[in-house]
């Protein structure tokens, strides 16, 4: 019987085996292989690196489980991001044991954004839930012709811009304003927590993509976070939801803003990936969800590199998805990342 692997949580002299471990296990040239610094930016986290690693007898690591916390919180809620182990790890139940080590850390919830449909009965085995994020879109009847997506006339034709004014306010927000004026706290039962230093790292000091962050306010109290980020592609852009967090009513209310968005950039779209969310506030915004498997209709997810193709966005998560406090965005956990 071989000896037992050792688990631990990562330090930064860890960094750059764990990079080397990516790049020969996981993925070639995949960017937390080959940019130090994205890799620090994303799991840094004081004295450790946001890591679980198994060493074998010999200390070499053979199996890794990367995780981001979504608040300074000591149980803050987890998502998992790079799971792998190695297949000589000499321990049948290696992957799994890992995973379990970084829910014993007593985080509220662990949870994981974009996991591969071939993973869901091994997830669901282990006692999670799983499910999917709902995709949904505004075109933007403005522009004549896509070179991102494909959006039929007779969708534009039925499609219609809302001109009324909303009785909120929506304009863009700095980071210390969101920390002096958000109230946080009210959303501590929220699946996933997400507080002000999450919000600060997360958007405002991306070390890559600009987003644009908005407050929706109302006399002059914020309500709602909203986070954008424009992507452009062949000569076009779209914009992205990537990210909304507080009251949802209000977001019923934004179609006038997201036109004038979209009419703004000139972009093709406007889209947004979440689970979770006031369906109804979500339409009565305009948008309308992506049927799957249209060939007519596609809304395209990945960018880097670019695939015309509607995706689902498959997650885990160790609650019951009839748990009403629980919601997903497309940026969560490492989702919205450059590759």
């Amino acid at each position: 019987m071989s000896k037992k692997n050792e688990l631990s949580i990562a330090k930064i002299k860890d960094v750059d085996e764990i990079m080397k471990y990516i790049d020969l296990e996981w993925k070639k040239d995949h960017i937390l292989s080959i940019n130090k610094d994205f890799f620090n930016f994303q799991h840094e986290n004081g004295e450790n690196i946001n890591f679980i690693i198994s060493r074998n007898e010999d200390q070499k690591i053979n199996g890794i489980i990367g995780y981001i916390l979504a608040s300074d919180d000591l149980k803050a809620d987890a998502w998992t991001t790079t799971w792998k182990v190695s297949g000589n790890n000499g321990e049948s139940m290696l992957g799994v044991r890992i995973l379990e080590y970084l829910r014993s850390m007593g985080h509220r919830t662990v949870m994981s954004v974009g996991i591969g449909i071939d993973t869901i009965d091994i997830y669901e085995y282990l006692g999670y839930s799983t499910g999917k994020l709902k995709h949904f879109f505004i075109p933007n009847i403005e522009v004549n012709t896509n070179k991102i997506g494909s959006i039929p006339n007779w969708l534009k034709e039925k499609t219609s811009f809302d001109d009324k004014k909303t009785k909120y306010e929506i304009s863009k927000i700095t980071s210390e304003e969101l920390k002096n004026g958000f109230p946080f706290e009210l959303y501590k039962s929220r699946i996933p927590y997400k507080d002000w230093n999450y919000f600060n790292k997360r958007y405002f000091l991306h070390p890559v993509f600009n987003y644009e962050i908005y407050a929706i306010t109302l006399n002059g109290e914020i309500l709602s976070i909203l986070v954008l980020r424009e992507v452009n592609f062949n000569s076009s852009s779209i914009l992205r939801i990537v990210d909304y967090y507080g009251e949802e009513i209000p977001f019923g209310s934004l179609n006038n803003f997201f036109t004038k968005l979209m009419v703004r950039s000139q972009s093709e779209y406007i889209d947004l990936y979440c689970y979770g969310m006031n369906e109804d506030a979500i339409k009565s915004s305009g948008f309308i969800e992506v049927p799957e498997n249209s060939d007519e209709i596609i809304i395209p997810n990945y960018f880097e590199p670019f695939l015309k193709k509607n995706i689902q966005i498959y997650f885990y998560i160790d609650h019951s998805l009839e748990d009403s406090r629980i919601r997903i965005f497309k940026a969560d956990g490492d989702q919205d990342r450059p590759n």
